[in-house]
C-alpha cells in the first residue's frame, strides 16, 4: 500500500502502467475500434492502487503532455495541465510508442487521415478485429462500430455516476491522491475564507489556529480540509487505506492535527474525545482543524454540565462555545470577535493570555440555493485580525430571477452542464431518440437551470430540510441522466437508450415506447415515479425525490396565467391546449401559440419533445386506440407538458405558500397581511365567522381545546378569548411565531410551511383543512391550552354556551 509521503507522486512503475494503458487505447482510437475506458480504469486501479478519479486525472495529464509536444492524444481525455515532471520525462523516453497511422513519428498530426484526426471510426468493411500488444479486441457487433466521439459522449456522462446518490466519489479523505475531473462548486459561506485564514497561519509563526467546520455529512467539510493539508508532510501516516478519525502533519515549526471525522471513536480518548483533542492542542501549541457533527457538540457540551464553570478545561470551554453556550467564569475562556449564525470567530484565553485564534463555520446554516454571504478576513498590525461577515439573507421566492441570482448550487449546475456539453462532441453520435441529449440541450439555457433550481429551493423550503452538496449533486445528476442511475450501471446507459428506442410498427405502441424513454427526461425524473414502468419506485426511498415529489407542480395546477406575482396561477394555457377534441391537433403547438414568445418554455423544448408530441397526435388518431389508453395518454401527456412548462418558469407546487413564507421571513418581526389574517383564523376562529360581534370560545372542561363553532345542543363552559398579538423571530432559516396577550408572551411555535399552508387555506374567517392539518393541530391545541393555565385565568371572561347563544358567568372566591 502506498504511504502518505509519496501518495501525491507517481512512481516510474506506476507511470509505465498508465502509459501502457494509454498507448493501447490511443492505438484503438486511431484505428476506429471500440474500447472501454471504464474497464481500463478498473484494471489500472488494481495495478497502481489509486482511485478512479486520480487515474482519470492522470490520463488527462498525459494528454496535456502529448498536446504540448504536438502529438495526437485521446479525445476522451481532455488535456489538463500542471502535471508531474516525471510524467513528461517518461513520455519523452517512450515517445516512439505513440504512433501515427502511417507509422511515422513526425511532430504534429498533419499526416493523420481526416477520419483519424476527428476520432472517427474506420469504415466497417476495413476492420473485423484488431490485435494490440498481444490482445485481440472484437467489435461489439460485426460490421458496426461506436466511434471515438460517440464513446467519449457516453464516457463523459458516465463520470456523473461517481457523484450521484451513493456514488463512489461523494466523500473525501485528506489522503486523496487525485482530483476529480468533475467541476467543483463554491464552498458553503465562510469555508473558503476560513481555510485561507487557517493556511496563512501555518507558516507565519503566529499563534496556533483552531478551525472547526461544523455540520452534517455531505457539506464539503472533508474536501475543504483535504485541500488545507495538501502538500504538507504527514507524521506517522496510516497505511491501511481506510478513513481515520485524525491525521497529523508538519506545518512550519508546529504540528497540525486534522480531525477528519469527529464521529469516529478515538483509541486515545474514550470519553469526550473532541474535548481531549482540543485540550492536548492547547497545551502543546499545535494547530487544529476539525470536521464536527453537531451531535458531537451537543453530547460533549452536555457532559460538562456537572463541571463548575470555574474548572473548565480549554477543550470544555471551546466545546461549549461551539455549542452556543454563554462563556462562564473560567480561567479558560473564549472571547468572541464575530458572531453570525453561520460563522463565529474569537480567541482562546488562558487567563489574560491569548493561546490560539479560533474560527468556526457552521456549514449547513446557509442554503446552497441562496446567494452566498460574503466574508472578509483581514489582518493588520494595528487591529489584529478583523472578521467581517455579511448577514445571511433569503430572497423573496416571488422575486427570484434567472439573470441576477447566483448561488453555489446554481454555479455548480452551470459548470456540470458545461462539462457534459464540452466533454465530447455530439455531432457524430449515432442518431437515436435520445432524452439524455435532450436534457443537455434544455439545460444549456440559464433560464431553464434557474427555473429548476427555484423548484428545488421550493422543495427545500416546504420540507424544512436544507440540501447538502450530496443532494445537490444527486439532483443535478438526475436532471442530466434521468432516473438511469437508479436502475443501471454507469457503462449501461448507451445500451439502455438503444434498447428503449421506439417501434414504428404501431402508433399506440410507439407512444408507449416513448413514454418509457421520457422517464429519462429531467422534468419527469426530478420528481420520481411519474412514468409507466416506475410504479414500484418509492419516491420516499430516494434522498432527492423524497424532497422533490411533494412539489411536483401537477399536485396543484392552479388556474390562471403566470405573471410572477406571489399568488399567481399558471395552468390555464395548459388546460386550453387539451380543451376540445384533442385528436384535432397538437397540444404542444397549441400551447406554444398561446404563450408569449419570450416565455422560457420555448427554451426547454427539444426535438425529443416534438417527437413525443407527434407520436401522441398519431396515437389519438389511431383506430386501434381504446378508451383506457386514450384517457391514460391524455393524462400522462398533460402532466409531461405541465412539468416542462412549470420547471422552465420555476413553479413548484404550493408556490403561493412558499412565497408567503419567504415574505414572512423577509418582513420579520412583522407578518404579511394575508398570512396574518389566516393565522388569526386558525388561532382563534370565531363561533360565527363573518359576524363582527362574534368571539372565539374555547371549551374549558372538554378533552380537547377545539373552539366552539355553531349551535350547541348541550351547555358548555367556555373561555371567551381576547385578541392575540403576533410577531415573528428568525434564527437563520427558522422562523418562530410569538403569540402574546396584553404584552405577555403565551406561546411560540415554528412558523413553517405546514402552518403557512393551513393559514392560507383559511378564507372569510373560516378555518381551512389541508393535508397538513394533522401536523399543525397539535401546535394550535398547545397554544389554546396555554391560555387555560391558572395564571392566565385571572379575571377571565367565562361563558355558558348553549344553543345559538352564550351567557356571561362570574367566578368569585370563597364558598
Amino acid at each position: 500500500m502506498l504511504n502518505e509521503t509519496r501518495a501525491l507522486q507517481w512512481s516510474d512503475d506506476e507511470l509505465d502502467a498508465l502509459i501502457d494503458s494509454y498507448v493501447m487505447m490511443l492505438k484503438l482510437e486511431i484505428a476506429g475500434a471500440n474500447y472501454n475506458k471504464r474497464q481500463t480504469n478498473l484494471k489500472l486501479q488494481e495495478i497502481v492502487k489509486r482511485s478512479h478519479a486520480s487515474i482519470e486525472f492522470k490520463l488527462c495529464n498525459l494528454s496535456a503532455v502529448l498536446d504540448g509536444m504536438g502529438r495526437r492524444y485521446i479525445f476522451g481525455y481532455k488535456p489538463r495541465p500542471h502535471f508531474q515532471a516525471a510524467l513528461q520525462d517518461r513520455v519523452l523516453q517512450r515517445l516512439g510508442e505513440f504512433p501515427l497511422p502511417d507509422g511515422s513519428h513526425s511532430d504534429g498530426d498533419a499526416a493523420l487521415p481526416e477520419i483519424a484526426r476527428r476520432g472517427g471510426a474506420t469504415p466497417p468493411a476495413t476492420l473485423k478485429s484488431m490485435t494490440v500488444s498481444g490482445d485481440t479486441f472484437e467489435p461489439r457487433i460485426e460490421g458496426e462500430f461506436v466511434n471515438a466521439e460517440e464513446s467519449a459522449y457516453w464516457d463523459t456522462l458516465g463520470e456523473l455516476w461517481d457523484r450521484t446518490t451513493g456514488g463512489s466519489d461523494v466523500a473525501a479523505k485528506p489522503t486523496s491522491d487525485g482530483l476529480s475531473l468533475l467541476p467543483t462548486a463554491p464552498r458553503p459561506a465562510g469555508v473558503e475564507e476560513a481555510c485561507a485564514w487557517f493556511k496563512s497561519g501555518l507558516t507565519s509563526g503566529a499563534l496556533p489556529r483552531f478551525l472547526f467546520l461544523v455540520g452534517g455529512p455531505g457539506a464539503g467539510k472533508s474536501h475543504a480540509t483535504a485541500e488545507i493539508v495538501a502538500g504538507l508532510d504527514p507524521i506517522e501516516a496510516p497505511q491501511d487505506g481506510l478513513a481515520h478519525r485524525s491525521y497529523r502533519y508538519k506545518a512550519g515549526n508546529r504540528e497540525l492535527l486534522l480531525i477528519n471525522d469527529a464521529t469516529i471513536g478515538s483509541s486515545e480518548h474514550r470519553r469526550n474525545p473532541l474535548t481531549k483533542d482540543v485540550d492536548a492542542s492547547a497545551h502543546s501549541g499545535r494547530h487544529l482543524v476539525a470536521c464536527v457533527n453537531r451531535g458531537i457538540l451537543v453530547e460533549e457540551a452536555a457532559s460538562t454540565n456537572s463541571t463548575p464553570a470555574s474548572q473548565y478545561s480549554a477543550g470544555q470551554a471551546i466545546v461549549r462555545w461551539l455549542a452556543g453556550e454563554v462563556p462562564g467564569e473560567s480561567n479558560w475562556n473564549v472571547e468572541t470577535d464575530c458572531d453570525e449564525p453561520y460563522l463565529r470567530a474569537g480567541h482562546l484565553l488562558d487567563g489574560p493570555n491569548i493561546v490560539a485564534g479560533v474560527l468556526v463555520v457552521f456549514v449547513d446554516v446557509c442554503s446552497l440555493l441562496e446567494r452566498r454571504p460574503e466574508v472578509h478576513i483581514t489582518s493588520s498590525d494595528a487591529r489584529g485580525t478583523v472578521f467581517d461577515a455579511e448577514p445571511y439573507r433569503i430572497v423573496d421566492f416571488a422575486k427570484r430571477t434567472a439573470m441576477d441570482f447566483v448561488t453555489p448550487a446554481g454555479a455548480l449546475f452551470s459548470k456540470v452542464i458545461d462539462f457534459v456539453s464540452t466533454g465530447a462532441s455530439y455531432e457524430d453520435v449515432q442518431p437515436l431518440v435520445d432524452p439524455i441529449r435532450a436534457n443537455i440541450e434544455s439545460l444549456r439555457s440559464s433560464r431553464i437551470r434557474a427555473g429548476i433550481m427555484t423548484v428545488v429551493r421550493g422543495a427545500e423550503l416546504s420540507s424544512g430540510q436544507r440540501m447538502t452538496f450530496r443532494e445537490i449533486w444527486g439532483a443535478i445528476t438526475r436532471c442530466v441522466l434521468g432516473d438511469a442511475p437508479d436502475r443501471i450501471g454507469r457503462d449501461e446507459l448507451s445500451a439502455l437508450v438503444t434498447r428503449l428506442q421506439p417501434s414504428d410498427a404501431d402508433a399506440v405502441l410507439r407512444f408507449k415506447d416513448l413514454q418509457l424513454l421520457a422517464g429519462l427526461r429531467f422534468s419527469q425524473a426530478i420528481f420520481g415515479g411519474r412514468n409507466p414502468g416506475s410504479e414500484n419506485f418509492d419516491p420516499l426511498g430516494n434522498p432527492i425525490t423524497k424532497l422533490t415529489h411533494f412539489v411536483d407542480p401537477m399536485r396543484d395546477a392552479i388556474p390562471g396565467r403566470y405573471d410572477r406575482s406571489w399568488d399567481s396561477g399558471w395552468a390555464t394555457p395548459l388546460a386550453d391546449a387539451f380543451a376540445g377534441p384533442v385528436t384535432n391537433g397538437s397540444p404542444l403547438e397549441s400551447l406554444e401559440d398561446d404563450l408569449d414568445s419570450q416565455d422560457p418554455f420555448s427554451e426547454v423544448l427539444t426535438d425529443f419533445d416534438r417527437t413525443v408530441d407527434r407520436a401522441f397526435v398519431k396515437a389519438m388518431h389511431s383506430p386501434k386506440i381504446g378508451d383506457k389508453d386514450r384517457y391514460a395518454f391524455i393524462s400522462w401527456y398533460g402532466g409531461y407538458l405541465g412539468r416542462l412548462y412549470a420547471l422552465a418558469n420555476g413553479i413548484p407546487a404550493f408556490r403561493p405558500q412558499v412565497a408567503a413564507w419567504t415574505q414572512a421571513w423577509y418582513l420579520s418581526p412583522n407578518l404579511p397581511d394575508e398570512l396574518g389574517f389566516g393565522l388569526r383564523t386558525l388561532l382563534r376562529p370565531k363561533r360565527r365567522p363573518g359576524d363582527v360581534e362574534s368571539a372565539s370560545l374555547i371549551p374549558i372542561l372538554a378533552s380537547r381545546t377545539d373552539p366552539i363553532v355553531g349551535v350547541q345542543s348541550e351547555p358548555k363552559l367556555a373561555l371567551k378569548t381576547g385578541d392575540v398579538e403576533m410577531k415573528t423571530h428568525r434564527d437563520s432559516e427558522t422562523l418562530f411565531l410569538i403569540l402574546s396577550e396584553q404584552g405577555k408572551e403565551i406561546s411560540r411555535m415554528p412558523l413553517d410551511f405546514p402552518l403557512v399552508r393551513e393559514a392560507l387555506a383559511c378564507g372569510h374567517e373560516h378555518a381551512g383543512v389541508t393535508e397538513m392539518t394533522d401536523v399543525t393541530s397539535p401546535r394550535l391545541e398547545r397554544f389554546r391550552a396555554a391560555r387555560l393555565i391558572p395564571e392566565q385565568l385571572n379575571q377571565a371572561n367565562y361563558r355558558i354556551v348553549v344553543g345559538n347563544s352564550d351567557f356571561s358567568m362570574t367566578v368569585t372566591g370563597g364558598y
